[in-house]
């Protein structure tokens, strides 16, 4: 008997790609940004500044120091649209954006304007009345607050049409009337559970949601009655955290993560929307809370592939900064960037500290500033992240890391329209990762590890791309143990059609509705009715199928709950790390690129028009110099290599020698310092 799961949701599991968004098109041109996005009226009623940080804030709103930050390479700036005080309350910075936009737009520097997702009452219930009922108030009617240290700040509630409209007028203050060329959402995120709003509008957009995707006739398979009149948003019945279950199971539940996630992506698109029709070339972003080590659908609503659907920048304040520790661990941002590359978003990080003068760094960097850059260069795509503050003299890059700004904008085209080659895909499927985080993202998140760390380049996929998985020869299924039939039946396809599998763990025992299958998922793959407690390969039409029982940790994961991270200290190498690569090479069967190097160095591959292959190496072990990394591309049928580029911000470029064999090209980079890009140029024979 197969459990098909008659949800709305199933249905959707493995749609294609829907064509994505219109990206402005100077975002693609790549974007090194600087930002102080908070208002003065702001830092002023928050309090602890300098005393003298008034006149330090007029003197970042000079010409002198945007013609300082355009110097250092900077083309873009973020700077405050709307805190959350209203438009009377920061009159006075609103002008001061509109002078500095004039000021940038004339240096030819693009502008954006920080939007907030909180509502000061002590000036907005005054100057907009109707704000009392634009914030969100949890299940026993509090008010949600920013933090406790700043409860002048409610949090507003997104999906209230008052907030909505009000939203859309500062949209045509920024974008219509001031000029600026793009908008940044902060905190795009409900806050973390329990603290979900509960007010009526909350409630009646929910039962809406419900009652769209299960029509009467699904109604009691999903939830087991056919009629339910009083739909409401669970409760959680506590008045603080922690949640104290970890696997979301209660059907309710679950459509409440996927409720937030949704109506979440929703209101951002329709901002973007919204700001193309004031002007196409608008550009889009936001900060979520997007650290892929944790189930951030299921504790903000921030569900990767539906937010970054509509998104042209990204930004994320996690704390993975880049290196190689004492006991084998590549710290990275890499999945992270994975992640932009998936949805054709551009991800920003703080390259360089932002100060704030009389406080400290928003973050404290203490990584290489160099690998930061070289990080993004190699596997962002084409965006160099936020790598400065508006605080020019506090912010400026020593002559080392401005060498890697430098090469960037320099050797633009290197980056510019380069699609990613990685032949093996990770799924991140939504029942899997975000419904039960602490039981898979161990093995999801070591599995990438190992990746990385046999310079494996990879891709990160979602639900969403199972519908076509022809660009790929692997697709890794680590612990992904909530699946669709539908979703089995088009990885069953890909590996008949000549596709590699490799599973780990539970990997198809339950459906996406976490219902356990009384067989296997993988049956028709690997030809048994429950998963083995054994390795096991097999073939599969023209393709291969390889089954690891476990990924095995090497430090003990941080026990269940429901918000889960599994943080940099967990991320040592499985003890089965070779056993995992040798499944995934098995399954490969004729890999296009091949390196010897380290482990401490992480490879990513991606094509430019014109038959250019660019292979980058970034050492995350920077006190040790890298020799002799052998680097072997298959060269396309129908081509022949022209020639083998090595570049390098910290050296001259240099032509490497090319030795020719089996359909392969293969050349040996006699030195690594840091960062390298090879260039493979093929033509025609």
């Amino acid at each position: 008997m197969r459990i098909r799961p008659a949800g709305a949701w199933a249905a959707l599991l493995c749609l294609p790609v829907p064509v994505l968004a219109q990206r402005a098109a100077w975002v693609k041109d790549g974007v090194v940004m600087a930002s102080n996005m908070e208002a003065l009226s702001f830092v002023q009623r928050r309090g602890g500044q300098a005393a003298n940080y008034a006149e330090h804030w007029r003197r970042e709103q000079s010409e002198e120091a945007i013609l300082a930050l355009k110097a250092q390479g900077v083309n873009a700036v973020l700077i405050s649209l709307m805190k959350g005080a209203g438009f009377q309350a920061e009159a006075d910075d609103i002008e001061a954006a509109r002078r500095y936009v004039q000021l940038a737009h004339k240096h030819g520097l693009k502008v954006g304007g920080y939007i907030g997702a909180s509502i000061f009452h002590e000036t907005m219930f005054d100057e907009e009345p109707d704000s009392l009922n634009w914030i969100q108030r949890d299940e026993l009617g509090r008010p949600l607050h920013y933090n406790p240290a700043q409860t002048f700040r409610y949090m507003a509630n997104r999906l209230h049409p008052g907030y909505h409209g009000f939203v859309r007028r500062v949209l045509k203050l920024g974008i219509g009337d001031l000029g600026m060329d793009f908008v940044h959402f902060d905190q795009l995120m409900w806050w973390r559970l329990p603290y979900a709003s509960y007010t009526e509008t909350d409630q009646s957009a929910f039962a809406r949601f419900i009652e769209s995707r299960y029509p009467p006739s699904r109604m009691k398979e999903r939830f087991g009655y056919g009629r339910m009149g009083r739909l409401r948003l669970p409760e959680f019945g506590l008045t603080g955290a922690p949640v104290s279950w970890f696997e979301v199971v209660n059907p309710m539940m679950q459509e409440l993560m996927h409720f937030r996630s949704q109506t979440l992506a929703d209101r951002f698109k329709e901002y973007g929307d919204y700001i193309r029709e004031l002007n196409p070339q608008a550009a889009l972003q936001a900060n979520p809370y997007l650290d892929p080590s944790a189930n951030n659908a299921v504790m903000y609503g921030v569900d990767v592939p539906r937010l970054l659907e509509h998104g042209d920048m990204i930004t994320s304040e996690e704390r993975n900064e880049p290196g190689f520790t004492g006991d084998g661990r590549l710290i990275s941002r890499i999945r992270t960037y994975r992640a932009g590359r998936a949805m054709g978003v551009s991800i920003l990080f703080w390259q360089q500290p932002a100060t704030i003068v009389g406080r400290p760094a928003h973050h404290v960097l203490k990584s290489d500033q160099r690998l930061r850059l070289a990080e993004a260069m190699a596997f962002c795509g084409n965006c160099l992240g936020l790598t400065a503050g508006l605080d020019v003299g506090n912010s400026r890059f020593p002559p080392a890391a401005q060498r890697y700004v430098d090469f960037y904008l320099k050797r633009n085209e290197l980056f510019k329209d380069a699609s990613h080659a990685a032949e093996v895909a990770v799924l991140r499927s939504f029942a899997s990762v975000e419904l039960n985080g602490s039981g898979v993202l161990p093995s999801v998140v070591l599995a990438e590890q190992s990746l990385l760390q046999a310079g494996i380049p990879y891709a990160t996929i979602y639900d969403r791309h199972l519908g076509d998985l022809s660009r790929f020869k692997v697709l890794v299924l680590a612990n992904q143990d909530a699946l669709s039939d539908a979703q089995i039946d088009a990885i069953t396809a890909f590996a008949r059609a000549g596709g590699g599998v490799v599973a780990t763990d539970s990997t198809g025992d339950w459906t996406d509705w976490r219902l356990r299958r009384p067989k296997s998922g993988l049956q028709a793959l690997l030809s048994t009715g429950h998963l083995p407690d054994r390795p096991v390969r097999a073939n599969i039409g023209s393709g291969r199928a390889a089954y690891i029982p476990r990924i095995e940790p090497s430090v003990a994961p941080p026990p269940p709950q429901l918000y889960y991270v599994f943080r940099n200290e967990f991320w040592k190498l499985p003890r089965n790390h070779a056993e995992f690569i040798d499944a995934v090479r098995w399954a490969l069967k004729d890999p296009g690129l091949a390196v010897q190097v380290p482990q401490w160095v992480a490879v990513d591959w991606s094509r430019r028009a014109g038959s250019v292959h660019l292979i980058h190496l970034v050492n995350y072990k920077t006190s040790a110099t890298v020799l002799n990394a052998v680097v072997k591309l298959r060269v396309p049928a129908g081509k022949r290599l022209r020639e083998v580029i090595a570049e390098s911000p910290d050296a001259p470029a240099v032509r490497l020698n090319a030795t020719a064999a089996g359909g392969f090209a293969t050349v040996t980079l006699p030195k690594l310092d840091l960062y390298s890009v090879l260039v493979f140029r093929m033509e025609d024979p």
